[in-house]
């Protein structure tokens, strides 16, 4: 959860200073350098389709690998199998 916290952090900085930019430069209001990065700290925190944070998919896989190592063994060294 730190992770996501401090991802939204950076996202909300990097959009509001990049939009903030383009907004300046076109001689735009630049709150919506604001917004564009409150709405890229949103996505980033909510993740509605599990693009970025993939928590549930990666513990599934890796106690299905773990129980896949334990129920067959590799070939042991020395034993001529």
């Amino acid at each position: 959860m730190k992770l996501r916290i401090v991802s939204a952090v950076l996202w909300f900085l990097a959009g509001w200073v990049v939009v903030g930019g383009i907004a300046y430069e076109l001689g735009l209001n630049q709150a919506a350098g604001a917004l564009v990065g409150i709405a890229w700290a949103a996505f980033v925190v909510i993740d509605p389709k599990d693009l970025i944070w993939r928590v549930g998919v990666r513990s599934a896989m890796a106690s299905q690998a773990a129980g896949s190592r334990e129920a067959r063994p590799g070939p042991q060294v020395g034993t001529g199998s």
